[in-house]
């Protein structure tokens, strides 16, 4: 299990209008079944194929027309990067009438291996935290880390439903855009001062 590293979703989102890929190894200590940590880090790529170049058509019909799509798919296995399944993976939107393989593998196999150094690298600082500091008094600091960010964002969400000044202290704010096609995208958010 040392060393796992999956991708957890290395896709093309329609709402960021860029290829996209996330991954997330696990950090695991000896003595601890299971894991301690996760790492991530999170890629662009120019180019992952479909049927325009930059991975990005305005007309596509699915996810696939907008180039290579991964779901839980180990990049390493057993210490060794998955060069033939990830190379596959880049090359499947060959398949789909229009569609293109990746146009420049040799830069996303690149950018693939930079990020598993990346992410090597974020388990071993981890570990020598831990190493230093111990596994509960590095996960507590985590835990603060997390409740300041919390505590930082309802601050922020407090401070904007004030600024509103609406009389019951709960403010909605809404949001309209449109999609290439015309289909709409709405968003609402209720903001409670009290909470």
């Amino acid at each position: 299990m040392e060393g796992a590293l999956e991708v957890q979703a290395c896709i093309s989102f329609f709402n960021l209008d860029i290829p996209l890929d996330y991954y997330i190894p696990q950090v695991f200590r000896k003595g601890v079944s299971h894991a301690v940590f996760f790492v991530a880090s999170r890629g662009h790529h120019a180019d992952i194929g479909g049927i325009t170049p930059g991975s990005m058509p305005p007309h596509s019909k699915s996810l696939q027309e907008e180039g290579a799509v991964f779901t839980s798919f180990k990049l390493v296995k057993d210490g060794v990067f998955q060069e033939e399944a990830v190379t596959k993976a880049l090359q499947a939107p060959a398949q789909i009438p229009g569609s293109s393989g990746t146009r420049n593998l040799h830069d996303n196999l690149s950018d693939l291996r930079a990020q598993v150094a990346a992410n090597q690298k974020g388990i071993q600082l981890v570990n020598e935290l831990i190493d230093v500091y111990g596994l509960e008094v590095v996960q507590a600091y985590m835990a603060h880390i997390q409740h300041n960010a919390e505590v930082a964002v309802k601050e922020m969400l407090k401070e904007f439903a004030h600024r509103c000044q609406q009389r019951d202290g709960l403010v909605e704010v809404h949001a309209e855009d449109y999609m290439d096609d015309g289909t709409p995208i709405r968003l609402k958010v209720k903001v409670s001062e009290a909470e």
